[in-house]
């Protein structure tokens, strides 16, 4: 169950939750940003940060308030209160607690004393540094994040668990309530193994709205200061949550533990720092008193006190020179230890080429385009691509991008056709996609008719497109006909029009072909090689004469537009088959071009796969997805018979498909997984290279079967579980 979590649609997505959470556990869908629970240490960071008050806090308020009816229940309460209470007198604050019906109070100084031995014995036994384990967002970063740091973690029970075991001994019926500034004690609580041994968890803040129901507060009468004798010494158990209390209570004297020998360490920034240079064993300190709130539990998410940081110092200074220390009385013999877990959620790390990909969605192709302003809630551009990668941004949470978006729709598609010119229309790097371009700029200069080669799915018709758009007549139709398509009565008319009566069903008025709709521009006639013999004759004159007559009438019409012909059929065999005139061919093929096969150009795969991505999601308005490295490779693998159409579909289906924001292997066409005869494995290479490839390859698919879980991926594998991690050394696999 969550500590933290979202209101679904109070979210503005302003992403400060995502600036402020340190360990990125937020996942953003469709503008909303939900807390992953998994990643999630609930220290409270996004709550303080949110102002729309669209992340909530799990309460257990219901249960208390049914506690309290039934009596009997007890109040164990955080060191830190007379700082929260303010101006109430901790006496004051003991009759509120009363008056709202807890029949009994401890204080957790008693778990602090009962906790102080255990710590002793295993810093001076343990393994050579030890890291307090009583803040609880501490702990959940350590098990969530740096799971390498828990056989340093003191395996000693909270002062909130020690003291709630020492008052389940005493008082079995009764029921056990924890009052504290902290919102992550709530995750150590609902974990609770193997029985519940407190009831409840509520917070200062919550606490204060129990008072407010019941017409307690806010506290009427007027603070006094503490009169307490100069020379009285402090309760150190009092202080413990305070900066250094830690090691006021484990050395009191101050003659145990040196300077060299501690670290402090509070606050986000420094624990995030601090435990990073740990891990990578830049630092080897005996003893780590670490707390996640900068100032300790004084300044925890959900204290609720107005009064600056140093005055709450001072009332809980105060309050240890008053209180007397805690009779513990005879102790029961009771089990302190504790375990921990490695809770680490293992994320796939995108190579540099897919972090280049996801970076070029937003316009971000240079160094210099990634301007980095945080908009995101990432450090970086590439911090949040990488997120992207592991499903935990969107591809469009960038301000700069979406600027540039409501610029508008035509004014934005301009500017990309000027940034991207000709290679925006004819997508590829490769040499044929070169002087294919470069062909088209020379064709545009010109009215000369066109004759278009290529297997079906090349991009034929893009090309005679490209050429149009590239010449003078781009302002004027872009016409085509497939000729294939239609029967030889009702080609001619389409192509020709036809007048009223013209035959049996003719429109009144008539109606205008193809030829004259083009005027001005420009008429693609595709699949010219399934024409009727009578039909080539009849297209024939009129490229001859640059006119005709539509069917049924007598009015010449001149023609004003270019012709272009397309077909995936080979033309010269045909005439020599004697199957097409060669006169036409000849009238047709003034210039000839060649598209080229999708197999031969494999290299532009990755380009195109980019391109389709990108105009989808604008069409079709989703969120653009990259492919794995994985996924990339089969379709690069595979020969394509249906060219750059059946690519396009395979990208458009696999969008479809995937709900996250990486396209991966399972998501692609069963016929690409399983290969269908045409599918090349592997480029010719060294033997020992190819292997080492495709061990990798079967590696990480595994991994991708298991969602990471390296035991069962070695079991996949029929691997040996010290082999398989010396495979994932050795291909830089994590």
């Amino acid at each position: 169950m969550p500590v933290v979590s979202t209101i679904e649609d109070r979210c503005k997505a302003c992403y400060s939750c995502v600036r402020q959470c340190p360990v990125k556990a937020i996942k953003v869908e469709i503008g909303q940003s939900r807390v992953v629970p998994e990643r999630c240490i609930s220290c409270g960071s996004c709550i303080k940060a949110c102002s729309q008050n669209a992340k909530q806090v799990y309460t257990f308020l219901p249960q208390v308030e049914e506690c309290l009816q039934r009596g009997e229940t007890i109040a164990l309460l955080a060191p830190s209160f007379p700082a929260a209470f303010y101006p109430a007198t901790p006496a004051e604050f003991y009759e509120l607690l009363k008056q709202t019906g807890f029949t009994m109070i401890y204080e957790l100084t008693i778990g602090v004393e009962l906790t102080m031995p255990l710590y002793r014995e295993f810093i001076e036994n343990g393994p050579g540094t030890a890291i307090a384990s009583h803040c609880p967002a501490v702990v959940n970063l350590i098990e969530k994040h740096f799971p390498a740091l828990l056989k340093y973690l003191v395996p000693v029970d909270s002062a909130l668990m020690a003291t709630a075991k020492l008052v389940r001994r005493r008082h079995r019926k009764s029921r056990l309530v924890f009052i504290g500034p902290c919102i992550a004690k709530k995750e150590e609580v609902l974990e609770q193994q193997p029985e519940a041994i407190l009831d409840a968890v509520i917070t200062f803040k919550e606490l204060k709205e129990v008072f407010r129901q019941r017409g307690l507060w806010p506290y009427a009468e007027e603070a006094g200061v503490l009169s307490v004798p100069p020379h009285r010494e402090e309760s150190v158990p009092s202080l413990f949550p305070l900066p250094r209390g830690l090691i006021k209570n484990l050395d009191p004297a101050g003659n145990w533990l040196s300077e060299e020998d501690v670290a402090l360490v509070e606050g986000k920034e420094d624990c995030m720092q601090f435990l990073k240079g740990l891990q990578e064993g830049r630092m080897h300190p005996r003893v780590v008193d670490i707390l996640f709130c900068d100032g300790g539990c004084i300044n925890g998410p959900e204290m609720d006190s107005e009064l600056d940081l140093f005055t709450r110092k001072y009332l809980v200074h105060q309050y240890a020179r008053q209180k007397e220390r805690d009779r513990l009385g005879r102790l029961p013999a009771l089990d302190l230890e504790r375990t921990y877990t490695n809770k680490e959620q293992i994320l796939p790390v995108p190579s540099e080429r897919e972090i280049l990909q996801i970076l070029k969605y937003t316009n971000k192709t240079k160094p210099e385009d990634e301007l980095n302003c945080g908009a995101c809630g990432y450090n970086s551009c590439r911090e949040k691509a990488v997120a992207v990668y592991q499903g935990l941004a969107e591809v469009d949470m960038c301000l700069p991008y979406l600027l540039e978006q409501s610029r508008g729709e035509l004014e934005f598609c301009h500017y990309k056709l000027q940034l991207n010119g000709l290679k925006d229309l004819l997508v590829g790097n490769s040499p044929s996609m070169h002087a294919l371009r470069q062909l088209a700029v020379k064709t545009s200069r010109n009215d000369a008719t066109l004759l278009i080669l290529g297997e079906s799915g090349v991009g034929k018709e893009v090309f005679a497109r490209a050429v149009h758009h590239l010449g003078p007549r781009s302002e004027k139709p872009f016409v085509a006909i497939n000729c294939a398509a239609l029967p030889e009565h009702l080609l001619e008319s389409e192509l020709f029009g036809y007048e009223e009566g013209a035959f049996t069903g003719a429109r009144k008025g008539g109606k205008p072909g193809k030829f004259e709709l083009a005027r001005g521009g420009t008429l693609l006639l595709d699949e010219i090689g399934d024409l009727s013999p009578a039909m080539q004759s009849k297209l024939l004159r009129v490229l001859q004469e640059r006119e005709f007559e539509r069917v049924g009438g007598t009015r010449t019409v001149k023609l004003a537009a270019r012709i272009m012909a397309a077909t995936n059929r080979e033309l010269k065999e045909l005439v020599d088959e004697g199957k097409f005139r060669g006169d036409l061919y000849y009238r047709l093929n003034v210039i000839g071009v060649t598209v080229p096969a999708l197999r031969r150009r494999k290299e532009d795969i990755p380009l195109l796969i980019e391109h389709f991505i990108a105009r989808l999601a604008q069409e079709k308005k989703i969120q653009p997805k990259i492919f794995s490295e994985q996924a990339r490779d089969l379709l690069m693998y595979y020969d394509w018979p249906g060219n750059v159409r059946e690519l396009r579909n395979v990208v458009e289906q696999s969008l479809y498909i995937c709900e996250e924001s990486v396209i991966r292997t399972h998501h692609l066409p069963e016929f690409l997984r399983q290969g269908n005869g045409k599918r090349r494995l592997a480029p010719l290479r060294p033997l020992k290279e190819a292997v080492r490839q495709l061990e990798r390859e079967m590696i990480l698919e595994a991994l991708e079967k298991t969602k990471y879980n390296k035991a069962d991926a070695a079991s996949l594998l029929g691997m040996p579980r010290a082999t398989f991690y010396l495979k994932l050394k050795e291909y830089n696999v994590h």
